[in-house]
C-alpha cells in the first residue's frame, strides 16, 4: 500500500512540476527581450544637423528633467492642482503643456525605457521593475537613447532620485545618487534626498566660471508616488506635494531664467488610478503630465482642455502626445539624432519654436529615422513605404499631412514591437497538454472507477471547471472575471445545499445557507469588482470616508472574535481554575500561554493599524484617540502639543513606531504557535493532543492575515468567519465517505478562495495589485521580504479558505462547536497522505484544464488589441495562483499544518 501510495504521490508532482515547467516556458517565449537595432544613430543628411537655427546654434545647450513619479496630468493641469507657480508659467507662454499617453504597463522601468530610447515597452518589463534590485539585465548599454546619444556628444549628466535609472545607464552619470523606489511608507526623506543636492548643483553652476559641472541634470521624485500607493489621489498628503513640487519647479525656473541656454522638462512617467494604483491601461494611469519650460518660449495656450470635461477624457489637458514624443524633442532642442529604435514624433507644438523655413527639414529627419526603423522590419514593398516615397519627393505637402503619416507609422510599429519566442511558446503548450491530459485521465480513472462517489458530483465539478476555461477566449470575460465565480459559487453552494447538504431536513440548515449566501453578498458589496465599475459606491467606502466610527468599531469587532476563536475552538474547553491542591499539567501551561499570546498578539496588531492609519493622514474617532496617546507615551513621545501630520519629523517617528509594533506583533504570533506546537507534543495522549492543531494554525494565520489587510477590508475576516461557521455547520461529515465529503470541500473552497480575491478589491488588472501593506515591519526594502508580503496582503481571503479547507476536511467539528468528533478526519492519521493527494489531483485537475485553455487563448489572440492590457496580466496572475497559491500555499503549506 505504501509502495503503491509513494507511485501515485511520484506521478502527480512529475506532472505538477512538468505543468509548472511548462507555463513558465511558454511565458519566456510570450514574454521575449524585444528585438532593437543596434548602433547609433546619425543625421541622415551626413553631418549638418537639421535642428539649427537660422544662425547656425541649437535651441539649448543644456537641460534639466525633473521627473515626478505618478505625476497624474491633473496634479499639474487641473482646477485643483497644487503646482500653482507651474500653472502661471503656462498662462504666460513660458511652458509648453502636454497631456502624455504612458503606454501599458504604467509602471516605472519601461516608461523610463520608452522616455529614454522612443520604443514601446515589453510587458516582460513590468516584471523586471519588481525584482531590479536582483536582475541585471536591464541595462541599455546596448540600446541608443538620447542619454547615449548626449555621451557620444562628451556631455556630462548627474542624477539624483529613483535608481531605476542606475541599473538603466549604471556608467553614463558623472555625480549621482540612488533612491530606493519600492518604499512606499517613505514619502519625504525620499524626496528630500533629491532636493538636498540642488544647493551644490545649481550653486557651483552660478559661481565656478568657465568650468561647467554638467550639461544635463535629471532628478526623479517618488514621494507623490508613494502616497498614492498608501492614501490614493485624494489623500491629504497629496496638494502638500504637489505643492512642494511646485516649489522646485520655481526654484529651477528661476536658475534657467539666468541661464538661458537651459532648457527645463518637468514630466510624470505615468499616471495613477483612482485608488492610486498603477500598471493598467485606465485613463488616470496613462495620462502623465509633461512640459517644456523656458523663458525663450512664448506661446499662446488658449485652451485648458481638449473637448470638453467628460468622464471618459477628464484627464485630457491641452495637446494630447505620446510619451515618447518626448525623445525627438529632446533630440531636437538639444541638437542630436534622434535615437535609432525611436517610435517618436516631433510635438507640433515644438515644432512651431522653430523657423517656418526649418520645420520642413526637422519633421522630414524624423520621417527618415521612423522609416529607416519600418524598413528594417517590413522592408520597402508595402504601401506605407511607397507613400513614404511619394511624401519624400517634394516639400510642397502640408505639415498636417506629414503628421498624420508619422502618426499612422507610429501606431503600426508600436503595435508590432515584440517578436514572439514560437519555440518555448509551442513547446511550453505542448508541455502543458501532456500534463493535462495525464492529470485527466488519472482524474477519471480514480473518480469514476475507484472512488465511492456519486458521478454526477464529479462531472458539475468537471463541467464548471472546462466553462471556467472556456471564459478566457474573450477580452471582457477576463475583465470581468468575478461575475463568473459568483454565479457559480452561488449557484453551485444552493445546489449542495438542495442534495449533499440534506438542506430540507432542519429549518436550521436553510437559516445557515442563507447566513452563508447573505454574508457572501455583503462582501460583494465591499469593494468595486472588475474594471468596469470602479466608481461605483461601495461598503468600503462608505464606512472608510463617510462612517469611520463604525469602520473602527468593526475592526475592534473583528479582531476581538477572531482572537477570541484561537483561544476557545482548541483551548478552552480544556482551562480550568486551578486550586493549590491540583497537579499543573501541559494543558494548563498551554491554556495560559496560548491566552496571553494571542491576546498580545491581536492586540499589537490592533495598535500597529491605529498608528499606520493616522501616518496614511486618517482621523481616529474620538473613542480611539486615548489608544494612541497611549502607545506613544509608552514609546516615551511627547504629547504635550497636537502632532501636525505634515511634519516629516512626525511621520517619522510614527513609522518608527509602526515598525516595531508590527514586528512584535509577527514574534507574539510566532511565539505563541511554538509554544502550543511544542507543548502538544507532551499531550499526544490526551484528547488536546490529538486535535485542534490544524484549527489552531489557521486561527493564528487568520490574525496575521488581518494584520496584513487594509482597514476597510478588515471587517471582511469577521464575515468570512461567519461564512466559515455556517459552511462547517452544513458540511459537516455524516458518513465515512472520504471521497465525497473531499471533493464537496475542495470544489466550494476553490469557488470561495477566486470569489474573495476578486471581492476583496483585486482584478486581473496590475494597477490593483495594493503595496500600502507590503512594508509592514520592514524598515528598508528587500525585494524578496516584500514580495511575499505582497503576496500575502493581495491574497489575504484565498489564503484564509485555504486553510478552512484544511479545517472542514480534518476538524469540522471544532469550526462548528460541536462535541461529536467522531467523524473528523484527523482522528485517523494513516490517511492524511491519501486525503491529501486526492485534493491535490482536484485542484491539478483545475490548474491544467483551465492553464491549458488560457495558454491557447493567448497563442489565438496573440495580436489582439487587448493583448498587453488583458491577456498578459492574466497571465502573471494565473502563475501567481499556479505556483506560489496552489503548490505553495494550498499543497505545500497545508501539508506541513496538518503535519505538525
Amino acid at each position: 500500500m505504501l509502495s503503491s501510495l509513494t507511485s501515485r504521490w511520484f506521478i502527480y508532482w512529475v506532472v505538477s512540476i512538468a505543468n509548472i515547467v511548462g507555463y513558465l516556458l511558454f511565458l519566456r517565449g510570450y514574454f521575449p527581450s524585444k528585438v532593437v537595432l543596434p548602433g547609433s544613430n546619425t543625421f541622415t543628411s551626413g553631418s549638418v544637423s537639421p535642428f539649427l537655427d537660422l544662425n547656425g546654434q541649437p535651441k539649448f545647450e543644456r537641460f534639466i528633467l525633473m521627473v515626478v513619479d505618478a505625476m497624474r496630468s491633473d496634479f499639474c493641469f487641473g482646477e485643483n492642482s497644487g503646482f500653482d507657480f507651474l500653472q502661471q508659467l503656462i498662462k504666460q507662454g513660458n511652458a509648453i503643456p502636454f497631456t502624455a499617453f504612458s503606454n501599458p504597463p504604467t509602471v516605472t522601468l519601461p516608461r523610463l525605457k520608452g522616455i529614454t530610447t522612443g520604443g514601446t515597452p515589453n510587458f516582460l518589463d513590468a516584471i523586471l521593475n519588481i525584482a531590479d534590485d536582483y536582475d541585471d539585465s536591464q541595462g541599455l548599454h546596448n540600446q541608443d537613447s538620447w542619454i547615449h546619444q548626449l555621451k557620444l556628444k562628451n556631455k556630462t549628466i548627474n542624477f539624483f532620485g529613483d535608481d531605476t535609472w542606475l541599473k538603466l545607464f549604471p556608467t553614463e552619470f558623472q555625480e549621482y545618487e540612488g533612491t530606493n523606489s519600492f518604499f512606499v511608507s517613505d514619502f519625504t526623506e525620499v524626496d528630500n534626498n533629491v532636493t538636498r543636492h540642488l544647493d551644490t548643483q545649481l550653486f557651483k553652476e552660478q559661481h565656478v566660471a568657465n568650468n561647467k559641472n554638467w550639461d544635463g541634470l535629471i532628478l526623479h521624485y517618488l514621494g507623490l508616488d508613494h502616497i498614492g500607493h498608501k492614501g490614493g489621489p485624494n489623500s491629504v498628503y497629496m496638494r502638500p506635494k504637489q505643492k512642494e513640487m511646485d516649489l522646485i519647479v520655481k526654484r529651477l525656473y528661476n536658475y534657467i531664467n539666468d541661464n538661458q541656454e537651459t532648457v527645463l522638462i518637468v514630466m510624470g512617467d505615468h499616471g495613477m488610478n483612482e485608488v492610486g494604483n498603477h500598471g493598467g491601461s485606465s485613463p488616470g494611469e496613462t495620462s502623465a503630465a509633461l512640459t517644456f519650460i523656458s523663458p525663450k518660449f512664448d506661446v499662446y495656450n488658449d485652451n485648458t482642455r481638449t473637448g470638453e470635461q467628460k468622464k471618459y477624457d477628464e484627464y485630457d489637458f491641452y495637446n494630447s502626445i505620446s510619451q515618447i514624443d518626448l525623445v525627438p524633442a529632446i533630440a531636437g532642442l538639444l541638437n542630436f539624432p534622434i535615437p535609432k529604435n525611436s517610435l517618436g514624433v516631433m510635438p507640433l507644438p515644438l515644432l512651431q519654436q522653430w523657423p517656418e523655413g526649418k520645420r520642413y527639414d526637422i519633421i522630414f529627419e524624423n520621417c527618415r529615422q521612423i522609416m529607416d526603423l519600418y524598413s528594417a522590419k517590413y522592408g520597402e514593398q508595402d504601401p506605407i513605404w511607397h507613400e513614404w516615397l511619394e511624401l519624400s519627393q517634394s516639400k510642397n505637402h502640408k505639415i498636417e499631412k506629414i503628421y498624420t503619416f508619422l502618426h499612422k507609422v507610429q501606431v503600426d510599429l508600436a503595435s508590432s514591437a515584440t517578436n514572439y519566442n514560437y519555440k518555448d511558446i509551442y513547446i511550453g503548450a505542448a508541455i502543458m497538454s501532456i500534463a493535462t491530459i495525464v492529470t485527466v485521465l488519472l482524474f477519471n480513472l480514480y473518480f469514476f472507477r475507484i472512488a465511492l462517489i456519486s458521478p454526477l458530483t464529479v462531472a458539475t465539478f468537471q463541467v464548471l471547471t472546462v466553462f471556467y476555461a472556456i471564459h478566457f477566449h474573450g477580452s471582457s470575460l477576463v475583465e470581468e472575471e468575478h461575475h463568473l465565480w459568483n454565479a457559480a459559487t452561488t449557484v453551485g453552494i444552493i445546489c449542495m445545499g438542495l442534495t449533499y447538504f440534506d438542506l430540507f431536513n432542519s429549518k436550521r440548515k436553510v437559516a445557515l445557507l442563507v447566513v452563508l449566501l447573505f454574508c457572501l453578498r455583503l462582501i460583494k458589496s465591499w469593494n468595486t469588482t472588475g474594471q468596469k465599475w470602479l466608481n461605483e459606491p461601495t461598503i468600503g467606502e462608505y464606512l472608510s470616508k463617510s462612517a469611520t466610527g463604525l469602520l473602527w468599531t468593526l475592526i475592534l469587532l473583528t479582531y476581538i472574535i477572531c482572537s477570541t476563536l484561537t483561544y476557545i475552538q482548541v483551548i478552552g474547553s480544556h482551562f480550568r481554575i486551578l486550586k493549590p491542591s491540583d497537579l499543573v499539567t501541559c494543558c494548563d501551561y498551554s491554556a495560559f500561554f496560548v491566552a496571553i499570546g494571542v491576546s498580545i498578539g491581536g492586540s499589537l496588531s490592533l495598535l500597529f493599524k491605529i498608528v499606520q492609519y493616522c501616518i496614511d493622514g486618517g482621523t481616529l474617532p474620538v473613542f480611539l484617540k486615548f489608544l494612541l496617546k497611549w502607545i506613544l507615551a509608552k514609546f516615551k513621545i511627547d504629547l504635550t502639543n497636537d502632532f501636525n501630520l505634515e511634519d516629516p519629523s512626525t511621520k517619522f517617528i510614527l513609522l518608527d513606531v509602526s515598525i516595531q509594533l508590527s514586528r512584535w506583533c509577527l514574534f507574539s504570533l510566532f511565539g505563541v504557535l511554538i509554544t502550543h506546537l511544542a507543548l502538544s507534543k507532551f499531550m499526544k495522549k490526551s484528547a488536546m493532543g490529538k486535535r485542534g492543531t490544524v484549527t489552531f494554525i489557521a486561527n493564528i494565520t487568520t490574525i496575521y492575515l488581518i494584520h496584513q489587510t487594509s482597514y476597510k477590508n478588515i471587517p471582511i475576516f469577521l464575515l468570512l468567519t461567519i461564512s466559515k461557521f455556517a459552511l462547517a455547520k452544513l458540511i459537516q461529515q455524516k458518513t465515512l465517505n472520504i471521497d465525497q465529503h473531499i471533493m464537496i470541500v475542495s470544489s466550494v473552497c476553490l469557488g470561495l478562495q477566486q470569489l474573495t480575491f476578486f471581492f476583496m478589491g483585486n482584478t486581473n488588472s496590475l494597477a490593483t495589485v495594493d503595496l500600502s501593506n507590503a512594508y509592514n515591519g520592514v524598515k528598508s526594502y528587500d525585494v524578496i521580504l516584500v514580495g511575499i508580503l505582497t503576496f500575502i496582503s493581495n491574497f489575504a481571503g484565498p489564503i484564509f479558505w485555504s486553510f478552512s479547507a484544511i479545517q472542514l476536511l480534518f476538524e469540522p467539528s471544532l469550526v462548528s462547536f460541536e462535541e461529536n468528533t467522531n467523524y473528523d478526519l484527523v482522528n485517523y492519521p494513516k490517511l492524511k497522505s491519501s486525503i491529501f493527494l486526492i485534493r491535490g489531483l482536484i485542484l491539478l485537475f483545475f490548474y491544467t484544464v483551465s492553464g491549458l485553455s488560457l495558454v491557447a487563448s493567448c497563442i489565438n489572440l496573440r495580436f489582439h488589441l487587448f493583448v498587453w492590457t488583458v491577456f498578459s496580466p492574466k497571465l502573471l496572475y494565473f502563475g501567481s495562483w499556479l505556483l506560489l497559491f496552489n503548490t505553495g500555499v494550498d499543497l505545500i503549506i497545508g501539508m506541513i499544518t496538518v503535519y505538525l
